[in-house]
């Protein structure tokens, strides 16, 4: 096995350095960021999109959930409810308030700990929470018969629509509430 030398060892410290700085000067700064280029912006459980054009502005608060928009580059607030067809991203800790604004979603799935949440109804501590529409969420014991998302589980007791809630996320998926009873729909994609 052959060693390096000390002048070796020394020039390539000296040499890595420079790269990193010849790396940082060379990246492109300034200009405007296109949403496509955006779509691909996936760091930490975070996706950067912006506010879909058909979308009704301005959106209430933070921490709403919001679903793909008319294309993959735009975000909406989360339909939910029974029946909802299209899959909840993840809540945002922003509040757009023009179109065209750009948000981070915290995907669901891919954080780690708690994320936030408002509430449709109570929620109970421990109970599933699903996307019900206005990217609020509901404890999945109390909504009607329909088949939903779940998007986690609640880690607080809230006693009313319109409280902010912590919730342990997960991956997104349906389930379907017949009377009280929840099952998996047999295609649950």
């Amino acid at each position: 096995m052959k060693t390096m030398s000390k002048f070796n060892l020394i020039r390539l410290r000296l040499l890595q350095p420079l790269a990193s700085l010849l790396n940082t000067l060379s990246r492109p700064r300034g200009g405007t960021a296109l949403a496509n280029i955006l779509a691909a912006t996936f760091e930490n459980g975070r996706e950067t999109l912006q506010v879909d054009p058909s979308v009704t502005l301005p959106v209430a608060s933070k921490w709403l959930l919001y679903e793909r928009g008319s294309s993959i580059y735009y975000a909406k607030l989360a339909d939910g409810g029974a029946g909802a067809a299209s899959m909840p991203l993840g809540p945002s800790p922003d509040s757009p308030y023009q179109l065209g604004d750009l948000l981070t979603v915290d995907r669901l799935g891919a954080n780690v700990g708690t994320l936030f949440g408002w509430s449709a109804a109570a929620i109970t501590v421990d109970h599933l929470v699903v996307s019900s529409g206005n990217g609020l969420i509901s404890d999945a014991t109390t909504v009607a018969n329909g088949t939903y998302w779940v998007v986690g589980r609640a880690t607080a007791t809230v006693a009313a629509a319109n409280m902010q809630i912590s919730y342990v996320p997960c991956l997104p998926y349906l389930l379907t509430v017949t009377g009280g009873m929840f099952t998996l729909p047999a295609n649950p994609l």
